[in-house]
């Protein structure tokens, strides 16, 4: 007789978001940190103790040079970050994928994924920053 609750369904990334997570996998250490220091910075922090439950909760106290902690990070985790910034500040998720590009720049791979984003900035500035 009791009304169920709707199950959440997990949220689908965005390609870019994805995109992101896949550069993370293979990036330098420092070019992770890096990039997951720009998409935090324009992030609350209720939304940095929220976003890929509470994966990046450690920088309200350490910051984003917690290597050690950067370390435990997984790539799905960047993904759901790299979607959270791309609501919040296109440009942040830019920078991140340049940083994360940079070193394998001659692959087609980063280079698809900077377009993909610089492609994609116009349409999402309208549609976040309506005039």
């Amino acid at each position: 007789m009791g009304s169920q609750l709707p199950v959440a369904r997990p949220r689908r990334l965005t390609a870019p978001a994805r995109l992101i997570g896949r550069l993370y996998r293979s990036a330098s250490e420092s070019a992770r940190v890096t990039a997951i220091g720009s998409m935090l910075r324009p992030l609350s922090p209720l939304a940095l103790a929220a976003v890929a439950d509470g994966a990046f909760a450690f920088a309200l106290v350490n910051g984003t040079d917690d290597t050690l902690r950067l370390g435990t990070i997984a790539s799905s985790q960047v993904a759901e970050l790299a979607d959270f910034a791309f609501q919040v500040d296109p440009s942040a998720l830019l920078q991140a994928a340049e940083m994360l590009a940079r070193p394998a720049a001659g692959t087609a791979f980063a280079a698809a994924v900077v377009a993909l984003l610089v492609r994609q900035m116009p349409a999402l500035r309208a549609r976040l920053m309506p005039t």
